[in-house]
This record gives structure tokens, C-alpha cells and sequence, in this order.
């Protein structure tokens, strides 16, 4: 009996050890702690222009909550939130110009928080886009890259407080081609010598005047090259502002949006911390059709000033049409201040300073006003008998020093600037256009 309880013991024991029993349910998995979370926005590198930023990021698997981080530093220690249960977060930064800020978030959930999130730091830059001070009535005075410097004595450019060099092309790649730097060199020692800023004209480099402005302007990835290379030209040569004159947008074939959305993002980098001055030559808006309403409402606020381009309303069947008298003038203004509602105080009217035919083709027959006076016209008149360009004994019609005060009065008490094509053109003694002008809305130089 004894020796029968013994084996049976150890039968047992056996059982046991050899797990010949039914083992307990394994308990559950333990949840581990989240993964770092990606940023969402603001765009890493990119800039914010207001003061209260709305920080996102993709949602982590496994993670309830995040905990916000960001400073000026690369790696920020400062917590802004905590147990943030969505996946972004406003935040109010203070409003210093230029600042940049770097932000990360950590993941948690009841196992604990993600680790390494540092690696996952990105950063936004805080701007600010404002128009920089404007300078009182506008006298502007454009200056061909084929004219010479040498030709137009200091007291013109003293007259004019913006010139505008013209032109650097848009090339086939979106990008700038200077033309004539010697001139320009020349252009910008003898404008800041007479307290003149200096504006960069920009218009397209091909024959049609709108191939490579279309093409570029087409795309946001053109816009952007476009804008860039604008800048680095502007701060190369020490530019005060850009002038566009792309003739012309229109809403036939979509330029129209393309060009708001080019003006747009021009004027933000132009604007930023108030630095440089953007302006636009814009169509007389005397005949409606698709190139005047391609200038549309919402560019107004981006621009710091529209020159209005108030001539060469000519004609090959009129034998005596003035391509801009004085009621040219009044319809152009009336129709950019009154029914467009162009702010005035962003308004100036173009004066030529050269004269058109009427009736006859313009091949070779349009003269400056300079040519006009050594062909006999006289200085007060609006119209002369001339010869150019194959043609002999013809009427050119031109603006006088009466009509060009006419039109600085109205632009005065109306608007609040005249802009002149071209500065070489006028005359360089008392008679000069730019003279009367000035002499008439008290601009002293």
C-alpha cells in the first residue's frame, strides 16, 4: 500500500511539471506609445502674415492626445498646450517683423508620449505686407534703354520724382533679360543724383508684346520663378519699385486671371516690411472689350499707382484726329475714377511727349516733340506741319505747354500724378513738357 501512494505522487508531480493541466488566458497586449506626429501647416519655411496661427498635423495612430511645442529656437522646449485631443491648435504670436518660430507636437496616449519629435521640427516665418509710404503727387517719367542719358540734362530728372527704366524683358524662360546695362547704370547715377527714384519697367520680350508674359504667368510654378527673379533684380541693382506694363492681359484667352494672380503675388513680395513701391501702366480704358476689363477691380489694392496711358487714340481714316487732347483726358480719368472707383490718390495721367498723324498710316511718322520743335512746331500748340518717314508737308498733332498744364490741373484736382512717355522726347530747354507741368502743381526743382 505504501509503495502504491509513493508511485502515485510522483505520477503527479510529474502531471504537473509537465504542464499536463490547462494554463491560465494570456492577459492583453499592452497599447505602446504613439509614433511622432508630421506638420500639416503652415508649410515648413513658409511665411504668415497674422498674428493668430492655426498649427495642424496628420493624425498618429494610437495617439488621444498631443502636446504642442514652439519658440524661436531650432529645437524648442516651450509647451504652448497639452492633451490637445485634435489634431490642431491656434496659437497667438507676437508681432515681430521677420520672426521666425519653430514648432513640433508629441503624441500621447495612456502608455506615455512619443520620443525623438524633435526630428520633426518645422518652422514658419512671421512678415508683414504693407504699401510703403506714398510721396505726394507723382510726376514719373519713363527712359528708354536705347536712349542716352547724356541727351537729358539733370534738371529733367530733378523734375520727375519716379523714373522708370524701360524696359527689362520677360524672356522665353519667365525670367528677366536686362537690356543695355550701361544705360541703365547711367540711368540710376543720374536719377539718385537729382533725388529721383528709380522704377524697373517690365514688359514682354517678344514681337507680340504678350507671348512670354502669357506663358509665364500661365502656371503657379511660372509666377513664383518669375517673382523671385523680380526680387533678386530689384535688390541687385537697388531698384525703389517695379512698373509692369504687360500690353496687354485680356479676357479672351484667360490672362486676365493669370495676370491679377501674378500682381497679387508681385505686390507681396514687393510689400514685404514696406520696402519697395509697385506701379502699372494700364490701358486709356476709352473703348470696352476684353483688354480694359482684363484690369480688374481686385489688383487695385495690391498696386501703389496706375499710370494711365491717355494717347495714341489715333486713326488712319480721320484726317484730323488728335491722339490726346485734352477731352481724351477727361474720359480716361472719368472712366478709371468714376466708374471703376480707382482710388484717385492711385491715379496718373499719361502725357505723350511726341505727336501721331491722323489719316495716314504711322509707319515711321510718329515724332517727338524734341523733332517737332526743330521742324518749326511751336511749343503752345497742339499741332504742326512736319516731315518724317517718307511722308512730306503732313499735320502731326501733338500735346503744347497749354494743354499739358491743362492736363496736370485736372490730374491734380482729380487724381494725383502725370506720368510722361518718354523723358528723352521732350525738349530740354524752356519749353519742355515736363517744365509746365511742374510749374502748374508747384513742384519745385
Amino acid at each position: 500500500m505504501r509503495l502504491r501512494l509513493t508511485v502515485l505522487f510522483f505520477i503527479s508531480i510529474y502531471w504537473v511539471s509537465c504542464g499536463k493541466k490547462d494554463s491560465p488566458a494570456p492577459g492583453p497586449t499592452p497599447n505602446p506609445a504613439p509614433g511622432c506626429a508630421t506638420a500639416a501647416g503652415p508649410g515648413n519655411g513658409s511665411f504668415v502674415t497674422a498674428t493668430q496661427v492655426t498649427l495642424s498635423w496628420n493624425a498618429v495612430s494610437g495617439a488621444s492626445i498631443y502636446d504642442v511645442y514652439l519658440g524661436t529656437v531650432a529645437n524648442p522646449t516651450t509647451q504652448i498646450a497639452s492633451s490637445v485631443s485634435g489634431t490642431s491648435y491656434t496659437h497667438t504670436i507676437s508681432a515681430t517683423p521677420n520672426a521666425t518660430y519653430y514648432w513640433y507636437v508629441v503624441p500621447k496616449n495612456s502608455n506615455g508620449a512619443a520620443t525623438g519629435c524633435t526630428s520633426q521640427v518645422r518652422s514658419f516665418t512671421y512678415i508683414t505686407i504693407s504699401a510703403p509710404a506714398p510721396f505726394g503727387y507723382y510726376v514719373v517719367g519713363y527712359f528708354p534703354s536705347y536712349r542716352s542719358v547724356a541727351d537729358v540734362p539733370d534738371v529733367k530728372f530733378r523734375m520727375t520724382n519716379v523714373v522708370v527704366y524701360a524696359f527689362f524683358g520677360v524672356n522665353a524662360s519667365g525670367t528677366l533679360t536686362v537690356n543695355s546695362p550701361t544705360t541703365l547704370n547711367d540711368v540710376l547715377t543720374k536719377a539718385r543724383a537729382n533725388g529721383a527714384k528709380v522704377f524697373v519697367g517690365i514688359n514682354d520680350g517678344t514681337g507680340d508684346g504678350k507671348t512670354n508674359f502669357k506663358n509665364m504667368a500661365a502656371t503657379a510654378t511660372g509666377r513664383n520663378n518669375f517673382v523671385k527673379d523680380v526680387m533678386a533684380k530689384v535688390r541687385q541693382y537697388g531698384f525703389d519699385g517695379v512698373d509692369m506694363d504687360w500690353e496687354f492681359p485680356t479676357t479672351s484667352d484667360g490672362t486676365d486671371v493669370t495676370f491679377t494672380a501674378m500682381m497679387k503675388e508681385l505686390s507681396d513680395s514687393l510689400h514685404r516690411d514696406a520696402r519697395y513701391y509697385l506701379s502699372c501702366a494700364v490701358t486709356a480704358g476709352k473703348y470696352a472689350g476684353g483688354i480694359r476689363d482684363a484690369v480688374r477691380n481686385e489688383i487695385f489694392p495690391y498696386v501703389d499707382f496706375f499710370n494711365v496711358m491717355a494717347y495714341d487714340d489715333f486713326s488712319t481714316s480721320a484726317p484730323f484726329r488728335h491722339h490726346s487732347d485734352y477731352a481724351l483726358a477727361q474720359t480716361c480719368l472719368n472712366y478709371w475714377l468714376n466708374t471703376r472707383q480707382m482710388p484717385a490718390s492711385k491715379c496718373v495721367l499719361g502725357l505723350p511727349a511726341y505727336g501721331r498723324p491722323s489719316g495716314i498710316t504711322q509707319s515711321g511718322t510718329t515724332l517727338s516733340f524734341r523733332g517737332i520743335l526743330g521742324q518749326g512746331g511751336s511749343p503752345n500748340s497742339d499741332s504742326a506741319v512736319v516731315t518724317a518717314g517718307g511722308f512730306t508737308n503732313y499735320t502731326i498733332y501733338y500735346n503744347g505747354q497749354y494743354t499739358i498744364k491743362r492736363k496736370a490741373k485736372l490730374a491734380k484736382d482729380q487724381a494725383n500724378g502725370v506720368m510722361m512717355w518718354e523723358k528723352w522726347q521732350d525738349a530740354t530747354d524752356g519749353s519742355s513738357l515736363l517744365k509746365a507741368a511742374c510749374d502748374t502743381v508747384g513742384r519745385t526743382y
